[in-house]
């Protein structure tokens, strides 16, 4: 009788863990169909802020408006013609995402004013995040100062994906949020401040018309803190329900870690799967194989 009680409580027991892991993975699968779509069909559609389901709507309904005091604003402030991709809602108004026209070439956003209950937009109210605009400027200088060296980076990126089943996210994607500072499918360049900031940022804004000579010119001889520049590249596994391929991210870590002739700067490396979450553009899942911060590949 007591081996019975105690195989029966061994099987109750079974019984609940498989319940359990049945009810996490069904969990698991509602997270997933309602928040990640396939890199491949995610155009930047679903990118949401918080409360601002309201707001976008009514930055949308004036969106000429919108478009030409966003214009206005870069060219003002940051002598750089834009063109506006996207409009989404935010608590206290809109975040018009941009790119710019041109070279330097970044992404970038301002935010509008909305007043609710008037359902207008103000064209005055046009403002940016302190410093982020400057940084976008910066990384997008620095990337065409050493456009050559970052041809080598696309042209081995370019490579990987035609060898490996793994792709970058897309441009339409990029341009409608997931963009930011200087971004290509594959990565996205940061500056931080430092010699390229002090040495570049004031005089485009003074001047934002100089050829490329005269930018490399500004940098030639000048010391660069591989500290103060970031570049993260992601790649995301080309077929869905794959987990990230740990042979192809040590080899790819392996080469950017061995290769000669690429810019100045930290860089980190992150292999996803599939996925990216609609709502924001990002994958920030457990399967991630990183190679990242404190643990960067630096190329001085």
């Amino acid at each position: 009788m007591k081996n019975f009680l105690f195989l029966f409580r061994i099987l109750s027991l079974l019984f609940i863990s498989e319940c359990a892991n049945k009810e996490s993975s069904t969990i698991k699968d509602r997270v997933e169909e309602k928040y990640f779509l396939s890199v491949q069909e995610y155009t930047g559609e679903g990118y949401t802020l918080a409360k601002g389901e309201r707001n976008g709507e009514i930055a949308e309904e004036h969106s000429e408006e919108v478009d030409r005091a966003v214009k206005q604003y870069f060219k003002r402030n940051y002598q750089t013609k834009v063109k506006v991709h996207s409009i989404v809602g935010a608590v206290d108004g809109a975040i018009v995402f941009v790119e710019s026209v041109g070279k330097p070439h970044f992404y970038s956003y301002a935010i509008i004013s909305v007043d609710q209950q008037s359902e207008t937009v103000d064209s005055t109210g046009v403002w940016s995040q302190e410093g982020q605009v400057g940084a976008a400027i910066s990384s997008g200088l620095y990337t065409w100062i050493y456009e050559d060296e970052f041809q080598k980076l696309d042209q081995y990126l370019d490579g990987k994906v035609k060898e490996y089943p793994v792709v970058g996210i897309s441009e339409e994607a990029n341009q409608n949020g997931v963009g930011n500072y200087h971004t290509t499918p594959y990565y996205k360049v940061v500056i931080y401040g430092g010699v390229v900031q002090e040495k570049l940022l004031n005089e485009y804004l003074e001047n934002s018309d100089l050829p490329k000579d005269e930018w490399v010119n500004m940098l030639e001889g000048e010391s660069i803190n591989p500290a103060m520049v970031s570049v993260l590249i992601q790649l995301y596994m080309e077929e869905p329900g794959v987990e990230p391929n740990k042979e192809i991210f040590d080899q790819i870590v392996s080469d950017l870690s061995d290769m000669d002739g690429l810019p100045i700067g930290k860089y980190s490396f992150l292999l996803h799967d599939n996925t990216v979450d609609k709502t924001n553009g990002q994958n920030n899942k457990e399967n991630t194989l990183e190679r990242k911060a404190p643990n960067y590949i630096i190329k001085r």
